[in-house]
């Protein structure tokens, strides 16, 4: 869910602080993805396939061209997956599980059929990950969070997800709309753009957004966002905004945790991870084939086709760097690779080492006859 009516918020107040692009204008940036994000995406939304057996793949190989895609456009993806939702938005999850007709556990204690599904789902999601050479991170508890936090420290450029609390969790930058469509438009939010126009720091940008309604606790009834914004402007704390209200009209919510919320916020669990756990490596078109023609019942055809044009899109016609005077090379998938470029070269080298020493042999013998 996110935070409730940010987005509307941010459109009337904040209307600069959203920039609309193209994917082809993140070419050679860094982007965190909220991973659980996508796959709801393509879960929910995707047009049904169907293999020889019946199964249903379209969410496999929906998240399989979703990510080709960001590739052919030169884009560096690291995907984030969830971990161990926070204590106070579990009885959340309840709630909107048993909405759905699900619960999240059975009569036993065990795990239902539907998160057994999910689970698959990841799994495959993760393998297709891996093979394509695209790096993921597990999460110690919302992707969302490690997105913001990957931001933060510089090792990514943007993070993309639809929920919104990634900007209170302190995303400078967050990408929406980030998806596999030719034409599509990408919703860039700056940060410290809104929190300058809405005249907010980033503790009161909090605030506001545990009063418009968060994961983590309920909401004061009857504010809606220009009325919230408005209080923090003029009051700059939810303890002063209680202070300020007449609570007749507007009850606070049963045992308000928004302390616990705003800790949540300002402090939450993230995975931190080295710059030399961020590596991105060629694809590997024989292990995606064997899983996705073998196992899975792709056309074959279909999955080499859709590798081929990501190979034709990281190989451009020419490459500015010349190797000679006024020479132009041909560009290969490793130069966009450079762990895969760097172990190829070691293999050449000891291929010459190797090729020399042979040589050297021949020679001696010469001399020796």
């Amino acid at each position: 869910m996110g935070i409730q009516r940010l987005a509307d918020l941010i459109r009337d107040e904040a209307p600069t602080a959203v920039s609309y692009r193209s994917v082809q204008s993140y070419s050679g940036c860094i982007i965190a993805l909220d991973a659980s994000i996508s796959m709801y995406q393509l879960r929910t939304g995707a047009p049904e396939i169907r293999n020889r057996n019946g199964e249903n793949i379209s969410d496999i190989m929906g998240f399989f061209y979703r990510t080709v895609h960001l590739l052919e456009n030169k884009i560096k993806p690291v995907y984030v997956f969830d971990g161990r939702p926070p204590e106070m938005k579990l009885q959340l999850l309840d709630r909107r599980a048993e909405a759905a007709g699900n619960l999240r556990k059975t009569d036993k204690g065990d795990i239902n059929p539907e998160k057994r599904l999910s689970s698959r789902y990841t799994e495959n999601c993760q393998k297709i990950l891996q093979l394509l050479g695209v790096p993921y991170i597990e999460a110690k508890s919302e992707a969302e969070a490690t997105c913001a936090a990957l931001v933060k420290c510089g090792k990514a450029s943007y993070a993309a997800t639809e929920d919104m609390d990634a900007l209170p969790f302190g995303c400078s930058s967050l990408l929406r709309n980030l998806r596999a469509e030719k034409n599509g438009v990408v919703k860039e939010y700056s940060l410290p753009e809104v929190l300058k126009q809405l005249n907010l720091t980033h503790k009161q940008f909090v605030d506001v957004c545990i009063l418009l309604g968060c994961d983590y606790c309920g909401k004061i009834h009857g504010l809606g966002p220009k009325r919230v914004l408005k209080l923090m402007q003029e009051h700059k704390s939810i303890e002063e905004i209680e202070k300020h209200i007449d609570q007749k009209v507007h009850p606070l919510p049963h045992n308000w945790q928004y302390h616990e919320a705003r800790q949540l916020f300002h402090n939450p669990s993230v995975t931190i991870i080295n710059d030399h756990e961020l590596q991105w490596t060629e694809p590997d078109e024989e292990g995606l084939v064997k899983f996705l023609s073998y196992e899975k019942y792709v056309k074959e055809g279909r999955v080499r086709s859709r590798l081929e044009k990501l190979r034709k899109a990281l190989q451009p016609a020419e490459l500015a760097t010349p190797t000679g005077a006024g020479i132009k090379r041909q560009a290969r998938m490793d130069d966009f690779f450079p762990v895969k470029k760097a172990a190829a070269t070691a293999e050449t080298e000891v291929e010459k080492e190797a090729s020399g020493n042979s040589n050297k042999k021949g020679k001696r013998k010469k001399r020796q006859k």
